[in-house]
């Protein structure tokens, strides 16, 4: 009497993958360029389209450890079950599955392993796994290695395991040629290439032993990868090299561990380099400090000087402007030094700027409204940029709305290689500029009355910025200025 076989488990449903499922892809494609390598394939990776039975590729990605299958750009192609047997499969079973013969992709004989990728016991997607034919020949240590290594990630995989979540933080993590070195689970050493035997070298260790575990620092991190079943990595500094080493453990499951795989890169030159540009960061900073610094004493010595003009107004209200003029250009300074970029955000210098100047107002009963999220702009764009927003405010304050209550409106958008629109606008009733000057103000060159602050924002914008400034009288609702900065896009 024959006994039945077990019926197949059923296939996963075909829903739309949740946010959980759909970050725990991303992680696997931000660091499945280890797996690629290790099996010498091309990876592509497949999620069922919701409502029928077909499969759309979402992620492709070629080996350097050979070369590729797929030349052209196959994500978002739409492929059917009969096309990819071995997908559906894997979907429907929810087990690895290789093929036990090559298969011809373009008349030419290529081995395909499909793995279900595994998300809280859920599969996900598949990941197919897709090499040329080995030829008929002996394989060296190295292939042998690098084999079982992917051998063991693919498994992890299929069993939920791999990615890990710090993969989606992976910026430049050493690659397979760089140097490898396979541990056991005892983490002691199984393999070790050429390039990691070099880079262990620099290290001040001068031999890497078969079945003995790593020395040195490395050895540290092995043990803590394996201990906490999580990846590790750190910059090893030696006799003036300096290597950067990740360690990536390999898992069976139910807390069992299968080994680890050290990966090294020799990084002396880049973080030469990453050290140069922090010291000109903080010349730079520096300089800025300096900068602001200088200008706040420069205010500070014309502030005493209007203290001996007292009886001179007209001396003391052009001192007084120009101290306004200095603080705003200390402001952007006092910001570069705390920029990393290179660029400002324009709205924080724009800020201080309107504190500064409801500081020195002394009043209640006018007030000033930023609106403005992040607005970044080169530091060359910010200076004069905080400049016009001071001659603009106060201008609103002074003319437009006559030395009486009111509120003044800044609003601030664009930056970030695009357009910068500055506006601002006064709820008063007088005209802007309108105080008749003790001497006759000259007109500009489009015949466009207004004092110096007028004048010196229309320089600004027009010349050095290279944008353009207009000034609208709106009867019954006050003022609006506006300049507008071109984008550097």
């Amino acid at each position: 009497m024959q006994t039945a076989k077990p019926a197949p488990p059923p296939a996963p449903r075909r829903r739309r993958l949740d946010p959980a499922a759909a970050e725990h892809l991303h992680a696997l494609m931000a660091g499945w360029q280890l797996v690629a390598d290790l099996s010498f394939a091309d990876l592509l990776l497949f999620i069922p389209v919701e409502g029928t039975e077909n499969f759309r590729i979402v992620g492709q990605l070629r080996p350097y450890t050979a070369r590729t299958l797929y030349p052209a750009d196959l994500v978002g192609e739409v492929v059917e079950p009969g096309w990819q047997p071995y997908v559906e499969r894997a979907w429907r079973e929810g087990r690895r599955l290789r093929t036990s013969q090559p298969v011809l992709i373009d008349a030419e004989p290529v081995r395909v392993e499909a793995v279900p990728v595994r998300h809280h016991g859920e599969v996900v997607a598949v990941m197919c796994v897709e090499s040329a034919e080995l030829p008929d020949r002996p394989t060296g240590r190295l292939e042998t290695a690098y084999l079982r290594a992917a051998d063991a990630l693919q498994e992890m995989v299929a069993r939920g395991l791999f990615p890990f979540q710090e993969d989606l933080e992976l910026v430049s993590s050493p690659r397979v040629g760089d140097g490898l070195v396979v541990l056991d689970a005892s983490a002691r050493v199984e393999f070790a290439s050429p390039n990691a035997t070099s880079a262990f070298r620099r290290m001040g260790i001068n031999a890497l032993p078969l079945d003995l575990p790593v020395p040195g620092r490395v050895g540290v991190l092995v043990a803590q990868a394996m201990a906490g079943r999580r990846p590790v990595e750190t910059d090893v500094e030696a006799d003036g090299a300096v290597t950067h080493v990740r360690v990536v453990p390999l898992l069976r499951g139910a807390g069992r561990r299968r080994g680890a795989l050290a990966l090294c890169r020799d990084v002396t030159e880049l973080r030469g380099q990453d050290r140069l540009i922090s010291r000109r960061e903080a010349t730079i900073r520096e300089v800025h400090h300096r900068v602001k610094n200088n200008l706040q004493t420069v205010a500070s010595l014309l502030r005493l000087q209007v203290r001996r003009l007292g009886d001179h107004p007209m001396a003391v209200a052009a001192l007084e402007e120009s101290v306004r003029r200095i603080a705003a250009i200390a402001l952007v300074h006092e910001t570069l030094t705390e920029e990393f970029e290179g660029a400002v955000d324009m709205a924080d210098v724009a800020r201080r700027v309107v504190r500064m100047l409801e500081s020195s107002l002394g009043r209640e009963d006018v007030r000033i409204i930023l609106n403005a999220g992040s607005v970044r702009v080169d530091a060359a764009v910010a200076t004069p940029l905080a400049v016009v927003l001071s001659e603009l405010v106060q201008n609103a304050i002074e003319h437009g709305l006559a030395g009486g209550p009111g509120v003044v409106t800044v609003t601030l958008r664009g930056g970030d290689g695009r357009q910068t629109i500055l506006d601002v606008a006064d709820d008063g009733s007088a005209e802007l500029d309108a105080a008749p000057p003790p001497e006759p103000e000259p007109e500009d060159e489009a015949g466009r009355p207004g004092g110096l602050g007028l004048r010196l924002v229309r320089a600004l914008v027009d010349e050095e910025l290279g944008g353009q400034f207009t000034l609208a009288i709106r009867p019954g609702k006050g003022s609006l200025a506006t300049a507008t900065i071109p984008g550097s896009e």
